[in-house]
């Protein structure tokens, strides 16, 4: 009895590991394994592999092994459950985030005169095209020696992070959600894209989010890289 209460208690470990491992895929691991544990213990019983109640033996292993099974299948498929409430908790979260953060007015800063021009480390084909669309999209407002962001900050970290850390947006057809798939980690120019656009923290706000969903409005930054 005990074998059989430590090997399905093995199994549902092994399952939530995954889970844990792979959390994109989390919910589908947790219904699949919920799914097969329900279906493989109900066709063996129906087909007479095991038989639980015959000649009275409710109180043997087959009897109290598909009891736990089942018992383990429906709390694989609560887990599932309560992940996508979860999950849907947080992306709720991000779009709140995402409309506040568009609905601030933020202090404009004072506009010298002056020219834009971009420091070596942020001067490519890339960053000069994409400025150019995002200004001509009213993303961008030039103001002297400096550019105005006129959105929120995550997505300016999403735009900064495609141009020079290589950042893609990357979806996923089991969630149906696009993620924000990081590059290179350790090259974003934290430190002159805040002189650039006189707004800090650029470099942290794009380590949150790190294969999180992608900022709201993302898809129109994405077209500036077409």
């Amino acid at each position: 009895m005990l074998r059989v209460i430590f090997l399905i208690i093995g199994i549902c470990v092994i399952i939530l590991a995954l889970s844990f491992v792979f959390k994109k895929h989390a919910r589908t691991i947790l219904w699949s394994s919920a799914i097969t544990l329900f279906a493989g213990t109900l066709l063996l019983i129906g087909i007479g592999v095991i038989n639980p109640v015959g000649e009275d033996k409710t109180g043997s292993v087959e009897f109290w092994g598909a009891i736990i099974t089942l018992i383990s299948g429906a709390a694989l498929a609560f887990c599932a459950e309560k992940l996508k409430e979860k999950n849907n908790g947080k992306i709720t979260e991000v779009k709140n985030e995402a409309l506040i953060e568009d609905s601030k007015q933020e202090e404009n800063p004072v506009c010298n005169e002056g020219e834009v021009v971009l420091p070596k480390i942020l001067d490519t084909y890339t960053a000069r095209k994409v400025f150019a669309k995002a200004i001509e999209a009213g993303y961008i407002m030039e103001c002297g020696s400096f550019y105005k962001w006129n959105n929120s900050k995550v997505l300016l970290a999403y735009m900064c992070g495609r141009i020079y850390c290589g950042d893609k947006p990357n979806y996923s057809k089991i969630e149906e959600k696009t993620f924000w798939k990081f590059g290179r980690q350790d090259m974003f120019p934290d430190a002159e894209l805040k002189v650039l656009f006189q707004i800090q923290d650029l470099g942290q706000s794009r380590a949150n989010r790190k294969d999180a969903i992608v900022p709201f409005k993302s898809e129109e930054i994405d077209k500036f890289f077409e």
